[in-house]
């Protein structure tokens, strides 16, 4: 179907009428295929289209449960007994870590399940509250960001200075100024960064190391559009690290840990002997080996290890309820810590949503008040909560990820929100459902209050369209992964909106309008904030916040993986037909020039000349074939990224040269394609070439788009 060799007539064309037809044959049946492919390809996205438009009848998210039990040890042990320690078995996950803080003191303090399930080298070890340590992942963040208010409680930090004249090394920031406000709100415009987040032992970087030697680009303007970032967290430490003059896990140690009297609780890596020894193994699920200690470079945004009863500590003093010999904050540095720091000068009305606290995330639900942060390594998952209207809090966490995709994430979501429930919520709260009161309450809880009220701003057909993640790679070959986060939002007849997936799921979520930016998940509290582009009578929406440090930005077409995977298939489709096509002629072409020559010998004739390759068409066909290597490279990286694996520029760089290839042999694909136009070569032959010329354009499009093939190559 896609290439034959361009020839001259053989000296005798009627004497092998066989071989000529099978040629032929072959040919048509491949070009038929392609045809085929195409046909299939665009029903399916059709089809796909047709069944996006309509209504889904999504799963209704959990209600609000008043339950009006009284926050006492006993209660709570037997209620965590059911609610963790029944789960562990079903979900698969080895082991947990429970506290909870109430009234200035520690209430309680549970540990379920395994360590150490013994299946490796070591004999298994149950979870002990107060001896075993866990990795708590991004709930570093919180703690790292208290060491840094300390430094600006004392003056020698200013939030909203240029950390430029911190630095020892110069920041690229052509968006703008990046300052601590920026840094812990995750609003410093840094596109994510993937590649050395999480290592093995031995693969350990210095602080300095780990921001200078390869910073992010910085994509957004600071302040305006929330990513979560990694990097900005890390950048803060060392920050921090800079001014104080002291290593940052030591200035941990000594301004945190040791005034608070948490003696089980590090940044360093590897931990000190005797805090090792007390580490909790972390498995993918209770079935499999342990994994190798994980090494988090990123160290203030994901390297600490505590006990629960440690991270409880931490709670009261957050909460300021620690005597003042061991408070790490002054009243007024907590209350400053603990509400939103950014206003709509810079979020625009995305203010109508959740914000960012100074390295908190506000989850405040109707009639809740509510402060945390989540974390997550590869094994373990962590989640921490404070209710400071009822001088409350609670810390979990688990070294397994479990059997299902979400079963780390369900279960830490009904841990948090069942104790909520049962022992802070009333009743009248928990039951409204008027969007009024929501609206009201998201406000209370953290989020800006924007003029104006549900009837005004943008319509749910507005919101329809296809949205990337803001915490994405954006100039580097990493571009390539906002193929796999994609949301589409499609507007249904009630006003509603579809979410697919909704944030932090993988199910539809409806959204109702409850404000003029503002959106709340129907018969649940998760919000949706809008930012409608600033052109003439034009709604669109250009941006949509949640979960106040994520934002899905809307795709361009080229961008949409409805549109881009399925030209990127049929093309490679394409190619591959004439791949196939190639060896296939090439063999034809040589029996057929044996049976000329045998031929020619025979009745005393000359020797066919045999025919002169076409250089043309071999580099046409060579950078098809690179392209195609170069995809199936591209794919392994992405799941080695996705993974945390590390893939050195050695190998990213021999990828772009494949590609290269690929994009230089469209010169002679067009050559080859025009001569057989020219040379009115028939139709098949004249289809497949011209869509292998297309085919190298569409890949040739897709490489530049997503940045396979770019200056960079650090993700």
């Amino acid at each position: 179907m896609i290439t034959t060799p361009t020839r001259e007539a053989p000296p005798s064309r009627r004497r092998h009428p066989r071989l000529l037809v099978r040629t032929t044959r072959t040919t048509r049946l491949a070009a038929a295929a392609a045809v085929v492919a195409l046909g299939v390809t665009l029903a399916g996205c059709a089809s796909g289209a047709t069944g996006a438009t309509a209504d889904p009848a999504p799963p209704a998210p959990p209600q609000h449960q008043p339950g009006g039990h009284s926050l006492t040890k006993d209660d709570v042990d037997t209620w965590l007994d059911g609610a963790v320690g029944s789960a562990l078995q079903t979900t698969g996950i080895p082991g947990a870590t429970v506290s909870v803080v109430a009234d200035g003191k520690v209430l309680t303090a549970r540990g379920y399940g395994m360590a150490d399930t013994g299946t490796g080298e070591t004999p298994g070890e149950a979870v002990d509250p107060e001896r075993t340590l866990f990795r708590v992942g991004s709930v570093s963040k919180v703690v790292s960001a208290t060491a840094i208010m300390q430094l600006v409680e004392k003056g020698d930090l200013d939030l909203d200075a240029d950390v430029q004249q911190y630095l020892d090394f110069d920041l690229d920031t052509p968006k703008g100024a990046v300052t601590l406000r920026h840094l812990l709100t995750h609003t410093a415009g840094f596109e994510e960064v993937i590649a050395g987040l999480i290592g093995t032992p031995g693969s350990e970087k210095t602080l300095r190391e780990a921001v200078s030697e390869a910073p992010p680009a910085q994509v957004f303007t600071p302040g305006t559009t929330p990513a979560y970032s990694n990097y900005g967290a890390t950048l803060a430490g060392y920050v921090a690290e800079r001014v104080s003059g002291v290593p940052f896990a030591d200035l941990l140690q000594r301004d945190v840990f040791d005034r608070t009297g948490m003696t089980s609780s590090s940044f360093a890596q590897p931990l000190p002997a005797d805090l090792d020894a007390r580490l909790a193994h972390g498995y993918p699920d209770d079935s499999k080996p342990a994994v190798a200690t994980e090494v988090v470079n990123a160290a203030p945004a994901g390297a600490m290890s505590a006990t629960a009863t440690d991270m409880a500590r931490f709670m009261l003093a957050q909460l300021g309820d620690l005597p003042d010999d061991q408070a790490l904050l002054q009243p007024d540095t907590l209350a400053e810590m603990h509400r939103p720091a950014l206003d709509a000068d810079d979020l625009g009305t995305l203010v109508a949503g959740q914000r960012m606290d100074l390295a908190f995330f506000d989850d405040s639900t109707p009639g809740l008040a509510a402060f945390g942060h989540d974390g997550d390594t590869q094994v373990f998952h962590s989640a921490m909560r404070m209710f400071p209207e009822h001088d409350t809090g609670i810390f979990l966490s688990m070294n397994g990820s479990g059997r299902s995709a979400t079963a780390s994430l369900d279960l830490r979501t009904t841990v948090l929100q069942g104790f909520a429930d049962r022992y802070l919520r009333d009743a009248a709260t928990a039951d409204s459902t008027d969007p009024a009161d929501a609206a009201d309450a998201a406000s209370r809880g953290g989020a800006g209050t924007v003029d104006g009220d549900a009837s005004d701003g943008p319509v749910a057909a507005d919101l329809a369209g296809t949205y990337l993640s803001s915490r994405s790679p954006v100039t580097n070959p990493g571009a390539l992964l906002a193929l796999s986060g994609q949301t589409t939002i499609v507007p249904r007849s009630d006003g509603t909106v579809a979410v697919t997936p909704k944030p932090l799921g993988m199910t539809t979520g409806v959204y109702e309008k409850v404000g003029t930016d503002l959106w709340r998940e129907v018969g649940g509290d998760a919000l949706l904030a809008t930012r409608t582009t600033d052109t003439e009578g034009d709604a669109t929406v250009e941006a949509i916040s949640w979960g106040a440090s994520f934002t899905m930005l809307r795709a361009q077409p080229w961008q949409a993986a409805s549109a881009v995977l399925p030209s990127v298939v049929l093309a490679v489709v394409v190619l591959l037909a004439s791949m196939i096509v190639w060896p296939a002629t090439a063999l034809a072409g040589v029996g057929r020039r044996r049976r000329d020559l045998r031929a020619g010998l025979s009745t005393g004739s000359a020797t066919t000349t045999p025919r002169r390759r076409d250089r043309t068409l071999l580099l046409s066909r060579l950078g098809q074939a690179s392209t195609l290597l170069a995809l199936v490279g591209w794919a392994v990286v992405a799941v080695q990224a996705m993974s945390f694996a590390e893939v050195s520029a050695v190998t990213l760089r021999l990828l772009q040269g494949l590609q290269l290839l690929g994009v230089v042999a469209i010169v002679p694909a067009a050559l080859v394609a025009w001569r057989a136009v020219r040379d009115r070569r028939g139709w098949a032959v004249v289809t497949g070439r011209v869509l292998v010329l297309a085919s190298l354009v569409v890949l040739a499009g897709f490489a530049f788009g997503f940045r396979l093939i770019a200056p960079s190559v650090s993700f």
